[in-house]
């Protein structure tokens, strides 16, 4: 299942007045976690997105942040969302920006029979292509 959500930072959003945003989803393992930055944000957009408000889910790196350019960054996982509600916390800022930037955030979320496979799917398509078979 694939969410989408469009949230609009406000311009010069600093880092102690954070704009922050509840994604609910549904029960499942989160594949891929990824955020569209538009052109104009030169790198000055900030992102992070937190299971259950503490573990930083996105980026991976404790005290980083996510930013871009026109472009799309993304991160493949397998997280389970366990416990009541499902959903992850984003949190974004824009420090010395003169106007608002909206960024697209695009979680994707198996059912655990989907998702349970797909490492075993990688590993032998990496196999077979070791093996010279074209998959």
């Amino acid at each position: 299942m694939g969410y989408a959500w469009d949230i609009t930072i406000p311009a010069n959003t600093l880092e102690s007045n954070l704009k922050e945003q509840t994604l609910k989803l549904h029960p499942g393992i989160i594949t891929r976690v990824g955020c569209k930055f538009p052109a104009g944000c030169h790198g000055m957009v900030k992102v992070r997105i937190f299971v259950g408000g503490v573990f930083l889910l996105f980026p991976l790196s404790a005290g980083g942040w996510v930013t871009g350019d026109d472009e799309e960054a993304w991160y493949t996982y397998y997280y389970e969302l366990t416990g009541r509600p499902k959903e992850v916390i984003f949190r974004g800022c824009s420090p010395g920006t003169t106007y608002p930037h909206t960024v697209t955030i695009r979680i994707t979320v198996l059912p655990h029979a989907v998702a349970s496979i797909m490492p075993i799917l990688d590993l032998l398509t990496r196999l077979l292509k070791r093996l010279g078979v074209r998959v």
